[in-house]
């Protein structure tokens, strides 16, 4: 129901912050609907995040797959990939892990944090040739007659720790701050015996968790791995390793913390499959779970469907008077700032100014909420 074209709006407030950070979050899980699944994230009748999938688009992010160069542009240092889902993924030079380099980097393993500079590396066309197989993960979804953007990095989430092949060390989280708590996740990682060749990071989530959480998940990740290993061997190529959990899964593995108070669902069977995860990853959070059957849809009940509209318009207004127009082609991002009100009044320089500076915040916020990148284009007020 749940495998679809994942959006993230992620509401996130910089210098108009006001809220108390300490304030309960509630998770709200819309599933009523078969096309589409949305995963809220509320804190006092606030949208705090929105994430989305429709189910008729179909995702791939974080799936990894088994597959062949068919193209190898030495122009742009990048090669083409068929990995099986139609559109060939892009593969760009910086994303090839070093065992790729040559025969003698076969085993090369890379240290977390410390990748090749673009200078250390050879020449893409030294590296591949023309129907070479290759273990590929997707990183970004394509667009309208672009493919996906790929990469031979391949990271596999857990709840606690994120697991990276064919790296060495391991590491924390640069968002836990507290050095005592680093150091002690640290001594319960290294404690933990972790295979040798793959580098594990301590995800934010871990910030409290015990030493049992923490092998428990090692356990799963590894577990993980050398099933998918085996499916290296044995798969054809073009063909799927592994496929990423559904958008619920996700939620609850990557966004759930104790911040969180109570998770409501409308639909009785994705709070059985919430209850099954929470056995095994979580049990504590099994009695913040509740199912919603009221009359009210659900999102309506919270009052956020009106703001979950404004975070997809293409259009932003702002707190001034003006507006910011988010137009998005396959060829680069366009942004207008309108001026709104702010031409009708007398100083029209100084309001052009703020204006200006109120829209280039917006703007950093909305690229950053909507995912945006590559070449982003934006038409400010003029000022003298």
């Amino acid at each position: 129901m749940c495998d679809g074209v994942r959006t993230r709006y992620a509401i996130r407030y910089t210098e108009y912050e006001t809220r108390d950070t300490k304030m309960p979050r509630e998770m709200l899980i819309n599933v009523a609907e078969s096309e589409e699944c949305r995963v809220a994230v509320v804190e006092k009748g606030c949208l705090e995040e929105l994430y989305v999938e429709r189910a008729s688009l179909g995702t791939h992010v974080g799936n990894i797959y088994k597959g062949k160069v068919v193209n190898i542009e030495s122009g742009i240092q990048a090669a083409f990939i068929d990995f099986g889902v139609g559109k060939n993924g892009f593969l760009h030079i910086s994303d090839l892990h070093p065992r790729y380099f040559s025969r003698t980097g076969a085993k090369s393993i890379e240290t977390i944090g410390r990748r090749k500079s673009l200078k250390d590396r050879p020449p893409i066309q030294d590296c591949l040739r023309k129907g070479k197989e290759i273990v590929v993960q997707v990183t970004k979804e394509g667009i309208k007659t672009k493919g996906a953007t790929l990469s031979t990095y391949v990271a596999l989430p857990g709840k606690y720790l994120v697991m990276m092949p064919w790296m060495r060390k391991h590491g924390v989280s640069h968002k836990i701050e507290d050095e005592e708590e680093r150091r002690r996740l640290r001594q319960i990682l290294e404690e933990s015996d972790p295979p040798k060749g793959r580098g594990f990071i301590i995800r934010t989530a871990g910030q409290g968790a015990s030493k049992k959480d923490i092998q428990t998940d090692l356990r799963y990740l590894s577990r993980l791995w050398r099933a998918i290993e085996k499916r290296i061997e044995t798969e054809g190529a073009p063909g799927e390793l592994y496929q990423e959990s559904d958008l619920v899964i996700r939620a609850l593995r990557d966004v759930y913390n104790n911040k969180i108070t109570k998770i409501v669902c409308d639909s009785e069977s994705v709070v059985r499959k919430i209850m099954e995860f929470f056995s095994i990853a979580t049990p504590r959070a099994k009695r913040r779970v509740t199912y919603y059957d009221g009359k009210v849809p659900l999102f309506h009940k919270y009052k956020i469907e009106n703001e979950i509209a404004k975070v997809q318009s293409r259009r932003v207004e702002l707190k001034g008077g003006g507006s910011i127009i988010i137009e998005q082609t396959e060829a680069l991002v366009s942004i207008d700032v309108n001026s709104g009100r702010y031409r009708k009044q007398e100083n029209a320089e100084g309001t052009a100014y703020e204006s200006n500076i109120e829209a280039a915040a917006e703007i950093a916020r909305q690229l950053r909420l909507r995912d945006l990148g590559g070449l982003i284009i934006c038409d400010f007020i003029d000022m003298r």
